[in-house]
């Protein structure tokens, strides 16, 4: 029998295969490890693609196993990430420092799957919960947070229990709230992540305005440079953001740095610019409409910004789009003097 999974749980012992691409597959042969159906089961409930971990299932203990979360978790845990990427994050971090004058934030992400906890601290390895993990760039090092949902809730109350990590982390691991405090005052924060599963809304409440951007997309210092300068001028185009003539509104950017081209898109939520960049790889025209329809579909405004100097070829699949839904397109160059809340 094969099952497609991402973690399991075998004679009391918790395999957390997180790491998994949603490709892998496991296989397991039931008579050699005499499975029962119980378990059987909870494995079946286990064995979704890693890319819909973002729609979170729901569970019936409350809160996360908070030690799990950070030091006890097999190596998947904020511990585990602060050892792997520590380096990479205070390097990163001063270019992000440099290149903007200390005006944006620098974090990095990665969610992992810990057991569920009951009132009498019994852990529920079938019920895991999603945890997102940060590492932050602070002006003179670094600190770290976690946080989880209630009952795995998508939008359930927010989840940090303090532990007793003394000596364990090499990175300070401090409540969300403070890193977010942190960051209020950064103009966007580019938020790096780690693996595909992700829930947007935790950024939502971490962070101001905020670009999220995939491990390895951007290949060099001067590309972060470039990155950095093209946002930077993208956020002059605004008053502010915080602003109601703006709701209903998003916005697709387009532009090149040392050879890549980048596509990234923007929501407008609780009054600050929520935003994914991705390298815009269309090679073929067969490819431009797909991209075109990923991209639209996850945007929540009824009129959509093309913002940059050129649209790599896919203007008229925008058209399209836009046609066949009833979105409202509006075009603006790097160079423009009025601002988005100017235009009516």
């Amino acid at each position: 029998m094969v099952i497609g999974l991402k973690s399991i749980c075998l004679s009391n012992t918790f395999i957390n295969l997180a790491e998994l691409r949603f490709t892998t597959i496991i296989k397991i042969n039931i008579s050699d490890m005499k499975l029962n159906a119980i378990k059987l089961s909870a494995l079946l409930l286990m064995s979704v693609p890693a890319f819909e971990a973002t729609a979170q299932r729901l569970i019936h203990n409350q809160y996360p196993c908070a030690e799990c979360a950070v030091f006890d978790n097999n190596g998947t845990d904020l511990r585990g990430f602060i050892s792997s990427n520590k380096s990479s994050l205070l390097s990163a971090g001063r270019k992000v420092n440099e290149f903007s004058n200390n005006t944006w934030g620098y974090v990095q992400v990665k969610n992992i799957q810990v057991p569920s906890m009951d009132k009498q601290g019994n852990l529920n390895y079938y019920e895991a919960m999603d945890v997102t993990l940060a590492l932050h760039k602070t002006d003179e090092g670094a600190d770290a947070t976690w946080i989880a949902r209630e009952t795995n809730a998508q939008q359930g109350p927010l989840v940090y229990i303090k532990t007793n990590d003394e000596g364990k982390l090499d990175i300070e691991n401090i409540k969300y709230t403070k890193v977010a405090k942190e960051l209020e005052s950064k103009k966007f924060t580019l938020v790096e992540y780690f693996n595909d599963t992700y829930n947007d809304r935790d950024y939502d409440v971490l962070f101001g305005n905020y670009i999220v951007i995939k491990n390895g997309t951007i290949k060099d210092p001067a590309g972060l440079k470039a990155v950095i300068d093209f946002y930077d001028n993208f956020l002059s185009k605004f008053v502010y953001v915080n602003d109601p003539i703006l709701d209903g509104r998003s916005f697709v950017t387009f532009f090149s740095a040392n050879g890549t081209r980048y596509i990234g898109y923007f929501n407008i939520v609780n009054g600050q610019l929520a935003g994914h960049l991705d390298e815009f790889k269309v090679q073929y025209e067969s490819e431009r409409a797909l991209l075109v329809n990923n991209v639209f579909k996850k945007l929540n405004g009824n009129v959509v910004y093309i913002y940059g100097e050129e649209t790599f070829g896919i203007d008229k699949e925008i058209v399209n789009y836009s046609r066949e839904h009833g979105i409202k397109i509006k075009y603006k160059k790097t160079t423009a003097a009025k601002k988005f809340n100017e235009d009516k």
